[in-house]
C-alpha cells in the first residue's frame, strides 16, 4: 500500500512563540482543541524528542504519539504508533512554523499508510478528506486560542 500524504498551511495572525507555546505543551493538545476527546503524556518526558502522548480520538479510538524531532520555536516531528482502533498502520507527522510578518505560517504534513490492502486503496481518498478537515480544524483552533493567550 503506498504511503498518502496531506499538507495543510494556515496563515496565522498570532505570533511565532505564543503558537509555539501551545505546541510544544505537547502532552495537552486537546486542551485547547476540541478535535480531540483527550491527550495525555506517557512517561515522564513531555518535551523534545522522545516525549510521548496518548491521543484519544472522537468519537472512539486512541493512539499513541513519539516526538521524533525538535527544533525549538520551529519544528515538530511526530511518530504515531499502530492502533488496533485507527484505520491507519503507519503514520508521520511535520509540523513547522515560520514568522510570517507579524503573524506565522503553520505548516502540518501527515504521511500516512492505511489499513487493509487493496481495500485501503478504496478508503484512503476518504481517510484523506476526513484527514483534512480534522487538521484544519487543529490549526483553526490553535490560532484562535494562541490569540486569546494574547499572541
Amino acid at each position: 500500500m503506498p504511503e498518502r500524504q496531506i499538507t495543510m498551511r494556515r496563515r496565522m495572525s498570532a505570533s511565532p512563540e505564543s503558537v509555539w507555546a501551545l505546541y510544544a505543551d505537547f502532552p495537552n493538545l486537546a486542551s485547547h482543541w476540541g478535535g480531540l476527546r483527550a491527550t495525555r503524556a506517557i512517561g515522564d518526558r513531555t518535551s523534545g524528542v522522545g516525549a510521548r502522548r496518548r491521543v484519544h480520538l472522537k468519537p472512539v479510538g486512541s493512539m499513541d504519539e513519539t516526538v521524533t524531532a525538535w527544533e525549538e520555536g520551529r519544528r515538530i516531528d511526530t511518530r504515531n504508533q499502530p492502533s488496533a482502533s485507527v484505520p491507519i498502520k503507519r503514520a508521520e507527522s511535520t509540523l513547522t512554523l515560520v514568522p510570517d510578518g507579524d503573524g506565522t505560517l503553520a505548516t502540518f504534513d501527515y504521511r500516512y499508510v492505511p489499513k487493509g490492502g487493496p481495500f485501503g486503496r478504496i478508503t484512503g481518498p476518504l481517510i484523506d478528506k476526513m484527514l483534512t478537515a480534522t487538521f484544519t480544524d487543529m490549526l483553526a483552533a490553535t490560532e484562535k486560542a494562541a490569540l486569546g493567550n494574547g499572541g
